[in-house]
């Protein structure tokens, strides 16, 4: 039963017991009439609060019999007023109080609040950043979960809606209950909780959520409204974290790691020009339990994973020696490439392809950011066509996987390693002790074709790992040869075997940095929101 319906029942049955008062002074007046027709008022009170409450807990819930006892107890007053037979009006009174205690007394304490809670997201690639959440609300006996994908739009340059999408039914697994937004009326429901991974309502400059699911409009229809980032972030985030709406308006917000948390909380009063937000404030808001996309990568295998019948025709065809190396180009990337307006990066994706459809000991799998052809739309139109042409031709030819799917983290399950642009999902393949090249734009078309010796290579992630960074397998793709702790493309996959030596001890560094990083993240952060839903309200 959710709390606004119990509270209604503990509402009627308070006014009943001032009927009852009122039933006392009636009788004593002897006005039977006046009697008769309170004594109906209480029996139909009891009745509705019967039928809710059968609605919602069944048939059998143990308040029905105290219900059932009540209105038996007012029917025998009123056959009594009725036949004139002489009644103590205090007798009465301490019959009908003693019916509605152990009514009010068996609701309470028999019939649980349930709290409602809805997820809203809009990318089914992103999901899993709510997860394992959900999936521990769907478990918990005490809450309904609702799992509500909404649609979003495209934007022009000139912040325009353009084209409406809706990713639902075939894009999530069986196991997500979907419920179509249209369906779900959010300002009626008042869900207890509801959840959120989008920050940003009309800031994106790409895309946008329905308004109607900006967090300044759902802050007004729950007791709790929570963001969990859809990304994880670098250690040191930018310092715009906390000026999202998302984190503004909502009650909490989950981040990775206590160092994540600190930037999180440094922003949000520092960079914000709003009264009110302390640091009280802010400590209260922002929490550090872990990412649930880490829970997902952590429950993720791939051999969980039907590949399209493409895609298994050319990994069946791999030999021992050859590596899943997963292409990642991300929005970041593109939009860092400012001075050309984009083209040295398509110059750069162009030379990459040509590297890898060279390479014998590489399957290559393509997987660019599910949004990177609206970002070229949006933000860099004069070679949105161009981009286009690459990845046709690309998939034309055949020779690797191209991945435009909503499952990132069956890429990640895959892959044995990672080139590509700096983004979150470098840091799922460090999670896993996986390495990481970030390419480097800026030498698109003059990368080292042959590469170095495997004692150089040695040499430099000795180096690399003495430095004991934060990104702890994350390497940047080298110009040449003279730095001393970066790869070259030809490097880094040439001895590829070198590197992974390394996988155990810079994994380990890795999960060091979070909270959480056994898998068990949504579950706290759906305990810690319900618990503290509860306390404020003293359920």
């Amino acid at each position: 039963m959710r709390k606004a319906q119990k509270t209604q029942i503990e509402e009627t049955f308070s006014l009943m017991g001032k009927v009852h008062e009122e039933i006392r002074k009636q009788m004593a007046e002897g006005n039977r009439e006046n009697v008769m027709q309170l004594l109906n008022d209480c029996q139909e009170g009891a009745i509705q609060a019967g039928n809710l409450i059968e609605q919602t807990e069944g048939e059998g819930a143990p308040a029905i019999s105290k219900i059932e006892e009540y209105c038996e107890t007012c029917y025998c007053i009123y056959e009594e007023t009725e036949q004139g037979k002489d009644q103590s009006p205090s007798g009465v009174y301490r019959l009908l109080q003693k019916a509605l205690a152990a009514m009010d007394s068996s609701v309470r304490l028999t019939i649980p609040v349930r709290l409602e809670i809805a997820f809203f997201c809009y990318k089914a690639s992103m999901s899993d950043c709510l997860e394992s959440i959900y999936f521990a609300a769907k478990e918990d006996p005490t809450c309904d979960a609702y799992f509500i994908p909404i649609p979003y739009y495209d934007k022009y340059p000139n912040g325009a809606f353009g084209e409406m999408h809706y990713e639902a039914e075939g894009c999530y697994p069986d196991t997500y209950e979907l419920v179509d937004w249209e369906k779900y009326n959010v300002e009626v429901r008042r869900p207890d909780i509801i959840y959120i991974m989008n920050p940003y309502d009309n800031m994106n400059l790409v895309t946008s959520v329905h308004p109607d699911f900006y967090a300044e409009r759902l802050r007004t229809f729950t007791d709790c409204l929570v963001y969990v980032p859809y990304l994880i972030h670098m250690e040191v985030p930018d310092k715009g974290t906390g000026t999202t709406p998302g984190v503004l308006y909502s009650d909490l917000t989950f981040v990775q790691s206590e160092n994540v948390r600190n930037y999180y909380m440094d922003s949000l009063i520092n960079e914000n020009d709003i009264d009110g937000i302390t640091l009280r404030v802010a400590k209260e808001k922002i929490i550090a339990l872990g990412s649930p996309k880490i829970d997902k990568i952590l429950r993720t295998d791939k051999t969980d994973y039907i590949l399209p019948e493409k895609w298994q025709r050319i990994v069946d065809s791999m030999s021992a020696e050859q590596r899943i190396v997963l292409y990642n180009p991300s929005i970041y990337g593109v939009l860092n490439a400012r001075e050309d307006n984009g083209m040295s990066y398509l110059r750069k994706l162009r030379s990459a392809l040509d590297f890898f459809r060279k390479r014998h000991d590489i399957v290559l799998w393509l997987r660019p950011h599910p949004l990177l052809l609206q970002t070229f739309h949006s933000m860099r139109a004069k070679i949105a066509d161009e981009y286009e042409e690459i990845i046709r031709s690309y998939q034309e030819e055949g020779w690797g996987i191209y991945d435009d799917t909503a499952d990132m983290d069956r890429a990640v399950a895959w892959a044995d390693t990672c080139y590509g642009d700096s983004s979150s999902v470098e840091l799922l393949f460090e999670f896993l002790g996986k390495p990481v090249l970030l390419q480097n734009v800026s030498n698109a078309g003059a990368e080292p074709e042959a590469a170095g010796s495997i004692e150089r290579v040695r040499q430099a992630m000795d180096i690399f790992v003495g430095k004991d960074l934060y990104n702890s397998y994350v390497m940047i793709e080298a110009k040449d040869e003279t730095e001393e702790d970066q790869f070259s493309m030809a490097d880094f996959f040439s001895h590829l075997d070198v590197i992974l030596e390394y996988s155990e001890c810079q994994k380990a560094k890795f999960r060091k940095l979070y909270a959480n990083p056994d898998g068990t993240a949504g579950k706290k952060i759906h305990e810690y929101t319900v618990s503290l839903l509860r306390r404020a309200r003293r359920e």
